[in-house]
């Protein structure tokens, strides 16, 4: 770490860029100066003759440089006045720009010392080409990354500062890792940052930037970091470490692998089974491993192979970056391939899948629908023609189609995997677990273990065929809009008609609320529900029963827009097409199965969260026994814990696992700090980071306003939601008594156009924005008031 020498001292943002004038050669800085307030407050007319002798007919900006505003142990950016395009030839107006930039300083608790403050006044850089801010640490963490805040498009110095505009964006940098950038613009602002933190041998800056179209950088303020107390001081060496070994581990998972098509591989937080949405981007050791253990290491590609897809055979698809979850997207790619599809055909269709995901990374969280082909729908010409047009020649073109028909046909058809099949799985599932926790007293380990095995076979892997019923359902559907057999509101009014364990749960809410049930009933129905499935610190709805008191309300009864069958001409265009295709099935027989499919996912995830939800109980029970608390057995691996049935444990059970969970803790400390990017193709996507804009999937069209309230799985006091809109990271069903309250929308973080929560807000008609990605979502969270507007598909802030 650097030091601050006792020759360079920061002052106010006038006297710290004075200060640099001579030290710096790669950076320009607009030509100023500056006076105290109390000069101004003195004798104004003097003070307008000095400013204008220092310009000519220029355009200026009149800026704040108050005492404490740029102090290491609190930042205030942001809390002036600063007044752009100000004509230096204007005593008037700039007279005008001084007094409202004096006048901010009353904002000051200590009013006392605002003759002290001084006023900023210099030359507006023009042509801009890209503005912004670089922090070179992490702010949270102080982890060792260069983090530029930029805005390419407006051509303002202050939209990154004021937080005013939706065009900038965020890129992330290791601190060894310039040299790696093939921006010649981002390399050349990083080298004038370098040459700063050498000058003031200082590396925890805020650094505030133009750069003109010429790329010339222009400094426009440098101060220290704020939170820099708040940082773990030997966090920078363990990224720097955790960085090497996962270059290494992407370069070498990069190769070509006997049986699977694709040169390359694609890491990615959102795709397919989008961990990040379910268990977070930095999930804790037991969310992550017990994740693993149920989803991605066998249920995944055992469901595809039972509904004819590739076998993946021994495949795991969930890859771990420094305790960071990403999917495999070479091998979600190839599970995708109808089972027996000629090898070339195959070859061909993954590698230009990879290409347009590499291309288009903002599709990262919609590849089911935007990237890759996994039922034969209507709309198949069309979607060729935009996913991977001149791939195939004729003749492979048809194979591909044939065997999509095939594949599409036997599942549409219940001939494979049928949906009711499926269910009787997840209902015997449930029979057992019932049976087994009735037999013991006192549950055990052993419990988890059958509870875990029951929830893989009877659970996880008919879930995950229901899941992919719901997404062929859902491509049939938007194909009837593509083509122009129903409009978009007719595929809402229908989705609204699909009566889910969602529905049920709020019409049980609304009988809970009226006194027409209890709450022993209602719990034992949902008890088992946490708004983080997998996460042991998240507690159950039969530990919250303030989650459904209080604000709980009984909603009106709306009149039914829910459209449960379309026209008999559009009926008999859907006949019509299904015959073209060679469909041996009716319309009414196809829409039945979309509600089916639809509904049967949602049940199935309710049900077999049941198992989850219990196996965490009875694991923290035992942590109780041995004398674990919650939070430590979150940092365990659930292999691990499942091992104390039948594997001795050296010194004793509670040393042994206690040891485990401090190394669990202390890498969980890394995966915390670490920046990652969405997706990534190489390995210098591990230290180049830029934070993606997401295009979220906007639910209704219709537009709300109001406050916003953020919930996450740990959130300890229920906040009152009534009126406002919420605001999650994740989907997961345990956030469901939102629906409860009389909420105005939705926002989530992470999330697809299929996911849990675009289903729930589809079904009650919730206007949401579902899946806005980290750079809009963070942006969101820092706006007082938004408008939802899903017929624009825009969040804005407002005032009203």
């Amino acid at each position: 770490m650097l030091h601050k020498p006792s020759f360079f001292r920061f002052g106010t943002k006038a006297e710290t860029l004075k200060s640099l004038e001579s030290l710096i050669s790669q950076s320009h800085i607009p030509r100023f100066c500056y006076f105290h307030v109390n000069e101004w407050i003195t004798d104004k007319s003097l003070v307008l003759k000095k400013v204008m002798s220092n310009f000519s007919n220029e355009k200026l900006i009149v800026r704040s440089s108050a005492y404490g505003e740029d102090k290491e142990s609190a930042s205030m950016a942001g809390f002036f006045s600063s007044i752009p395009h100000v004509q230096a030839s204007s005593s008037a107006d700039l007279l005008a720009a001084i007094d409202k930039v004096v006048k901010s300083y009353k904002k000051l608790e200590e009013n006392n010392s605002e003759r002290e403050h001084q006023v900023l006044v210099q030359l507006m850089v023009e042509d801009i080409s890209m503005s912004g801010v670089v922090f070179t640490q992490d702010l949270n963490t102080g982890a060792p990354y260069y983090v530029i805040n930029y805005d390419d498009e407006s051509g303002r110095t202050d939209t990154v500062t004021a937080g005013a505009e939706n065009s900038h964006r965020t890129l992330l940098v290791h601190r060894d890792a310039v040299s790696d950038l093939k921006s010649e613009r981002f390399k050349a602002l990083l080298h004038v940052v370098q040459e700063i933190e050498k000058a003031t041998r200082h590396d925890s800056l805020d650094i505030e930037f133009a750069v003109d179209k010429d790329n010339k950088v222009h400094l426009l303020q440098v101060r220290p970091i704020a939170t820099k107390p708040n940082w773990n001081r030997g966090i920078a060496i363990k990224i720097n470490d955790a960085t090497t070994r996962m270059k290494s581990f992407v370069e070498n998972y990069q190769k070509p692998v006997p049986g699977v098509y694709g040169s390359r591989a694609i890491l990615g937080t959102m795709p397919d089974w989008n961990p990040a949405e379910m268990i977070g981007a930095s999930p804790r050791p037991l969310a992550i491993s017990l994740y693993r253990h149920l989803i991605t290491d066998f249920a995944w590609r055992e469901a595809r192979k039972q509904m004819g897809y590739t076998e993946m055979n021994g495949s795991r698809l969930m890859v771990d970056l420094c305790g960071k979850p990403y999917i495999d997207v070479r091998l979600s790619f190839n599970s995708f391939l109808p089972s027996g599809l000629d090898p070339k055909v195959g070859s061909k269709l993954v590698e230009a899948w990879l290409e347009r995901l590499a291309v288009n990374k903002e599709l990262h969280d919609k590849i089911e629908f935007d990237i890759v082909t996994t039922a034969l729908s209507f709309d198949f010409d069309s979607l060729v023609e935009s996913q991977f047009p001149g791939v195939l020649n004729d003749k492979e073109l048809k194979t591909y189609k044939n065997a999509l028909f095939n594949l599409t046909h036997n599942l549409i058809g219940g001939k494979v995997a049928p949906i009711a099949g499926e269910l009787a799985k997840v209902e015997t599932m449930s029979r057992r677990r019932a049976e087994m926790l009735g037999l013991v007293s006192k549950p055990s380990l052993s419990t988890v273990c059958a509870l875990l095995e029951d929830c893989i076979n009877l659970g996880t892997v008919p879930f995950s065929i229901l899941a992919r019923h719901a997404f062929i359902a859902t491509s049939f559907l938007r194909s009837f809009v593509n083509l122009g057999i129903i409009t978009q509101n007719d595929a809402g009014l229908f989705k609204k008609s699909i009566k889910t364990v969602a529905g049920d749960f709020v019409r049980d809410i609304d009988n809970l609320a009226a006194g027409n049930s209890n709450m022993e009933e209602f719990m034992e129905k949902y008890g088992h529900l946490r708004p983080g499935t997998y996460d042991i610190l998240s507690r159950r709805y039969d530990q919250r029963e303030d989650l459904l008191t209080g604000g709980m309300k009984i909603k009106p009864q709306s009149k039914s827009e829910s459209l449960e069958v379309f026209s008999d001409a559009q009926m008999a265009k859907i006949n019509q097409t299904l015959a073209e295709f060679g469909y041996k099935i009716s319309a009414e027989a196809l829409l039945k199965y979309i509600k089916e499919a639809i509904a049967a996912r949602e049940y199935a995830k309710f049900i077999f969260t049941k198992n989850i939800s219990d196996s965490l109980e009875i694991v923290s029970a035992w942590g109780e026994s041995v004398g674990l608390s919650r939070d430590e057995l979150s940092y365990l691996n659930i292999l691990d814990i499942l091992d104390a049935v039948n594997v001795a444990k050296g010194r004793g059970v509670e040393h042994h696992f206690r040891s485990l969970s401090i190394k669990g803790k202390d890498a969980h400390e890394i995966t915390k700090a670490v920046r990652l990017p969405y997706l990534i193709e190489s390995p210098q996507d591990v230290s180049i980071v830029p934070l993606l804009i997401n295009k979220p999937n906007f639910i209704t069209h219709k537009t709300v306003r109001g406050e916003h309230v953020f919930l996450d799985a740990k959130t300890a006091e229920v906040p009152d939601i009534n009126d406002k809109i919420v605001l999650i990271e994740g989907a997961d069903p345990g956030f469901d008594w939102i629906f409860s309250r009389p909420i105005k929308g939705l926002i989530t973080k992470f999330g697809g156009a299929n996911s849990h929560m675009a289903i729930r807000c589809a079904e009650f008609g919730l206007p949401a924005a579902i899946g806005c990605g980290e750079q809009i979502f963070e942006q969101i969270l820092r706006f007082g008031m938004i408008e939802l507007n899903c017929s624009e598909e825009r969040i804005v802030p407002t005032e009203i």
